[in-house]
């Protein structure tokens, strides 16, 4: 008789498990609830250069379907529709999409609303409130406050490649400006709001959307997706062998089941 062995760790913590409450964190100054930590991030902050605390660089615009991961492949074909049913990260020389869309982030009903549940990403203006909360206006600050905010670096939209890992981040808004977007920049000298083009790399954090009552009451029904390799390439379930299954909250989990 067989013995199936599953063991379980979660890669990406940043959404709801069923019956589990999303990790948030209040900013008092400003009253806004946000989550604690980057999408994709393992932890909370322990310092401004914490590697467990970075995240995703996610394309504006783009849902959670894997391009965000900085494992991530490259490809040179721009998507013809805003879901490209593909993990990999578009290059581009401003927009990923050949079509451009402008309302694909915004509010917790943005077609890719890459946040879990009773979340979206947050507006210029919310972005800009808390940096003016901030007990200086640079990197020390922003880790200084309750949102715990890293260096986490980006990725160029022309190569690929990354960058500026540990004396910059950007932060994602909604707001869009003319082509491109708006944008928390930090670097270890300032913090400031700038213009990015669509199809760059940059963090995402989370917040609370004012309709949601309360985050107890935020819960997620998941659903299995899909299930991948390591390499990203989709497959079914196999024996012996270290999987993802991705779900419908933007949770995955990696699995090997022993057989």
């Amino acid at each position: 008789m067989k013995k199936l062995l599953i063991f379980t760790t979660h890669s990406i913590l940043f959404s709801t498990l069923v019956a589990q409450t999303i990790p948030t964190v209040t900013n008092p100054a400003t009253g806004r609830t946000w989550m604690d930590r980057n999408l994709g991030a393992s932890q909370v902050a322990t310092s401004v250069t914490d590697e467990f605390a970075y995240g995703d660089l996610y394309q504006w615009g783009r849902y959670a379907d894997g391009h965000q991961a900085r494992t991530s492949s490259t490809t040179s074909v721009l998507a013809t529709n805003n879901a490209p049913n593909h993990p990999d990260f578009i290059l581009a020389n401003s927009d990923w999409l050949a079509i451009p869309e402008e309302d694909l982030w915004q509010g917790v009903s943005g077609t890719n609303n890459p946040c879990p549940l009773g979340f979206r990403i947050p507006t210029e203006e919310e972005f800009e409130t808390e940096r003016l909360s901030w007990t200086s206006n640079d990197a020390a600050g922003a880790f200084g406050s309750p949102l715990k905010l890293t260096l986490a670096g980006a990725r160029s939209r022309m190569t690929g490649a990354f960058g500026n890992i540990g004396t910059f981040v950007g932060y994602r808004t909604s707001a869009v400006n003319g082509s491109q977007t708006r944008l928390m920049g930090i670097s270890l000298s300032i913090a400031m709001m700038g213009d990015r083009d669509k199809a760059d790399g940059n963090c995402v954090r989370c917040i609370l959307d004012e309709a949601s009552t309360t985050v107890e009451e935020i819960h997620v029904e998941k659903q299995l997706v899909k299930i991948t390799d390591l390499l990203g390439r989709e497959t079914t379930c196999k024996p012996n062998i270290p999987l993802l299954y991705i779900y419908d909250d933007n949770t995955v989990e990696k699995k090997m089941i022993i057989e």
